[in-house]
């Protein structure tokens, strides 16, 4: 009755079926538990209830099934343990109970199953350790026992299940080191020990395992060097060692695994230089070799893996310019050059890589110009240049990547201005210029880019006024535009921005006075409008902005009292009001500030007496008053 909707709990009738050899209500949507009188069924041999909704324990009884060849459980919601009457199922090959929520430790019992070829208890909560009576099934093929909290040390008979195609120990807490009895595994396809504690040198014996197709060891305690002896391993087409404490190099013969997809090495203590055999891996897609150590020159041999998907070399020492011969990547997606101290210039051809979804570059000596090439890459995403020397220009080429999402060219030496095609790019999320040499004006069409959320422009040489444009950018959260040469009133059109978290448009020309539109942003935590031109008074509704952690309107020439409503900012850390023409009481309600850790006044024009309220702001580290006009006595 498999494979329908089937609903109710299984009914003990079915236990009146003395006869029946196979029962399969598999991918069903049964519930209850497992009727108890099925362990009258002494003729079944196949006993299929996978893929249901069935609770409640393993039937204690289920020993009773000695015909039984198939036991298929998985993916329901059985609890308990198994139990260890299982032991006397002698005729079983397929044990199959992953995907449940059985605990427990693994019975011993299973030792007994001989003829087991098929064992899996994945994605369970079995703990305790692996029991050596595993060792005994000399003629399992399949053993998976990954997803769980197994602990204690991998069994040191292991060597014994010379059948084994696939062993997989995945995600437990199992310790201790990898035995050398491992090598006797002469027929595994699949080895996955990845996400557990195990430590030690990998073994030379891996080596012995010749039809070896997946290796993961990743996400482990692992030391020492890779064994020269994983060369052997002709038919690997996946090996993961990433998330290790590995050292030394990586191996000159490497070469030889010309069957490798996917080699993903990273996050380790790997030193030295990458060999100029990895130019032999021909079927190569992925090449991960990030956050190691390693040193010298990308090999131009790099160049000859042309089915190449991904590679990653970042956070490494890599030196020399970046080789010509990446050009050649044609099937590229992602390439990660970045936290490396690679100079020379940007490929001249990387408008070749029109696969490429990512290129980072970031963090490095590059100088020169972008390549205006770089206009070719119509499927690119990400575009991370930043900390760099690179000068001259932004191309207008850039404005053709119209999937473009994330741009980040900060801490370069730009110069020039913003190219007007930067408005093609309406996937833009993220838009980084800052810390550069550009001047001008901001693009007047600024406000097409719609999708923004964060526009870092700061620390430029950036003139004249926002444009009114930018009250478009509806999902912006952060508007940085300090350290410029803006100038004119602050526009209106900012109000718009509801979602806006930080606007910091400091250290410019601005001025007229702080527009009431301000009090709209009520998602703001940051404003900083300080060392500019501003006049007139602070508006009486900034008590709106509930949200704000920081207000600086230092170094401008506001005037009129300190509203009372700036007490309602109740989670506000910094408040800066100093160097102003501000006059008047301090008002009482400054005391209302419950965690402000520095409240600068001075250099004003307040009068009046300190009021006693300001008693109550107990987490206050910094308070300057000083250079005004202020009388009567401390309390």
């Amino acid at each position: 009755m498999y494979t329908n909707k089937l609903s109710g709990s299984i009914p003990e009738e079915i236990g009146n079926l003395k006869l029946l050899s196979e029962l399969d209500l598999s991918e069903n949507k049964f519930n209850g538990s497992i009727p108890l009188s099925l362990a009258n069924l002494i003729n079944l041999t196949s006993l299929h209830l996978f893929n249901n909704s069935i609770s409640g324990s393993i039937p204690p009884n289920i020993g009773k099934l000695k015909s039984l060849f198939d036991l298929d459980l998985y993916a329901n919601h059985l609890i308990g343990v198994i139990p260890l009457s299982i032991g006397n199922l002698s005729n079983l090959r397929t044990l199959y109970l992953y995907t449940n929520e059985l605990s427990g430790s693994i019975p011993k019992e299973i030792g007994n199953l001989k003829l087991l070829s098929d064992l899996a208890l994945s994605e369970n909560q079995f703990n305790d350790s692996i029991p050596p009576s595993l060792g005994n099934l000399i003629n399992l093929r399949n053993l998976y026992l990954s997803n769980n909290s197994l602990s204690g040390s991998i069994l040191s008979n292991i060597g014994n299940l010379k059948s084994l195609l696939v062993l997989d120990l995945s995600i437990n807490n199992l310790s201790g080191v990898i035995p050398p009895t491992i090598g006797n595994l002469n027929n595994l396809r699949t080895l996955y020990m990845y996400t557990n504690k195990l430590s030690g040198s990998i073994p030379e014996e891996i080596g012995n395992l010749k039809l070896l197709s997946e290796f993961d060891l990743s996400e482990n305690q692992f030391n020492g060097s890779i064994p020269l002896s994983l060369a052997n391993l002709i038919n690997l087409t996946i090996l993961h060692l990433f998330h290790n404490s590995i050292s030394g190099s990586i191996p000159p013969n490497i070469g030889k695994l010309k069957s490798l997809f996917d080699l993903d090495l990273y996050a380790n203590h790997l030193s030295g230089v990458i060999p100029l055999s990895i130019g032999n891996l021909s079927n190569w897609r992925t090449l991960y070799l990030y956050t190691n150590e390693l040193s010298g020159s990308i090999p131009e041999e790099i160049g000859n893996l042309k089915l190449l998907s991904y590679l990653a070399l970042s956070k490494n020492q890599f030196n020399g310019s970046i080789p010509l011969s990446l050009g050649n990547l044609i099937n590229l997606r992602n390439l990660y050059l970045s936290n490396n101290s690679i100079s020379g210039s940007i490929l001249s051809n990387i408008g070749n890589l029109k696969s490429l979804l990512v290129l980072d570059l970031s963090i490095n000596n590059l100088s020169g110009v972008i390549p205006p090439t770089i206009g070719n890459l119509n499927n690119l995403r990400t575009l991370y240049l930043y900390t760099n020397k690179l000068s001259g220009s932004i191309p207008e080429e850039i404005g053709n990547l119209k999937l473009l999402s994330e741009l980040d060219l900060s801490e370069n030496q730009f110069n020039g201005s913003i190219p007007l095609s930067l408005a093609n790019l309406i996937n833009l999320t993220i838009l980084h210029l800052f810390n550069n040499s550009i001047s001008a004006s901001i693009p007047p069409n600024i406000g097409k880019l719609k999708s923004l959320f964060d526009l870092d422009l700061y620390a430029n040489r950036l003139s004249g006024v926002i444009p009114l444009s930018i009250g478009n950018l509806s999902n912006l959260r952060t508007l940085y535009l300090y350290t410029n040469e803006l100038s004119g009133s602050i526009p209106e059109e900012i109000g718009n921005l509801k979602l806006l978290s930080d606007l910091a448009l400091s250290e410019n020309q601005f001025n007229g006075a702080i527009p009431l539109f301000l009090g709209n942003l009520i998602n703001l935590r940051n404003l900083y409008l300080s060392n500019n031109s501003l006049s007139g008074s602070i508006p009486s509704n900034i008590g709106n902005l509930k949200c704000l952690l920081v207000l600086d309107l230092s170094i401008n020439n506001l005037s009129g009292v300190i509203p009372p409503t700036i007490g309602n900012l109740s989670n506000l850390k910094i408040l800066r009001l100093d160097k102003n023409e501000l006059f008047g009481f301090i008002s009482d309600e400054i005391g209302n500030l419950k965690f402000p850790y520095s409240l600068y006044l001075c250099e004003n024009q307040l009068s009046g007496s300190i009021p006693l309220s300001m008693g109550n702001l107990s987490n206050l580290t910094r308070l300057s008053l000083s250079n005004n006009l202020l009388v009567g006595y401390l309390g």
